[in-house]
């Protein structure tokens, strides 16, 4: 699933103190999470045009008039933006160019890039919209949360907290979309399955395993304590912290920027 890229970086797991990380997002901003030069996993399948290896302290200008620096990671967040087509400048000491995207209103895309001396190319690009959201809280019931998992076309929406028990995304094309920082405010104590195509995991903490047999799903901004198998085509593990074993047996897989997985082995 093309679009359910999400977003890459490599070790994401500290935001810089004087701009908002990508997790810190607020649902139904229009926003711009942008990652500059993030590693290819070696497990990735997919054709991607290659980073250079600047990543912090590159500006990143929007034809609106928002502009934003990467951090140690090479994140970058502009927000708030108009909707529609955006012209993004990107400078720094080695890289440079210009690459396009659309917002629509209220809506968070998330984009990868491989920004050289005179050129930058999109490497991943996102998008999350706001239409049919649920909202849980830690206080929902295991089953409503597996019962709002279930219906397809929607955004779940987590509120920060402790989430106890297994959860199976039987939906298709479920965004959980989690609330704060990487491995912060949205835990899930549990095992989390994703059977329904073309949904994705954003911004949580999965303290068991996680299982991607569905084609087209993605994890991006999250951490991974236990193992993370992949059996779907598309699948995509995007920024994440991956601290347990990885197993990709399907095919077209783009991963990219995940710490704990080769060659970053050690998962912060």
């Amino acid at each position: 699933m093309r679009s359910m890229l999400i977003v890459a970086f490599l070790g994401i797991v500290a935001c810089s103190d004087s701009e908002p990380g990508p997790t810190d997002v607020a649902f139904g901003t229009t926003a711009l999470v942008v990652v500059v030069n993030p590693r290819v996993n070696d497990a990735n399948q997919q054709s991607v045009p290659p980073p250079a290896s600047e990543r912090s302290g590159v500006r990143l200008s929007s034809d609106d008039g928002v502009s934003a620096t990467t951090d140690d990671d090479g994140i970058a967040v502009l927000a708030p933006l108009d909707a529609g087509v955006r012209v993004i400048t990107v400078s720094g000491d080695n890289t440079g160019g210009t690459f396009q995207v659309t917002m629509e209103d209220g809506a968070l895309r998330e984009v990868a890039v491989a920004a050289r001396e005179s050129s930058t190319e999109i490497m991943a690009n996102l998008d999350y919209t706001t239409d049919n959201v649920t909202e849980l809280t830690p206080s929902t019931s295991l089953a409503d949360v597996n019962a709002a998992l279930a219906v397809s076309d929607t955004v779940v929406f987590f509120r920060g907290g402790v989430y106890e028990g297994d959860l199976t995304f039987s939906g298709s094309r479920v965004t959980l979309f989690g609330e704060g920082a990487l491995g912060g405010n949205v835990e899930l104590r549990g095992n989390v399955t994703v059977s329904g195509s073309n949904s994705r995991i954003r911004g949580a903490l999965i303290t068991g395993n996680l299982a991607l047999p569905a084609s087209g799903v993605g994890l991006s901004f999250s951490r991974v304590n236990g193992s993370v198998t992949a059996g779907g085509s598309d699948v995509t593990l995007l920024g994440n912290a991956l601290c347990g074993s990885e197993t990709i047996t399907g095919s077209d897989a783009l991963v990219i920027g995940n710490a704990g997985a080769a060659p970053t082995t050690q998962c912060p």
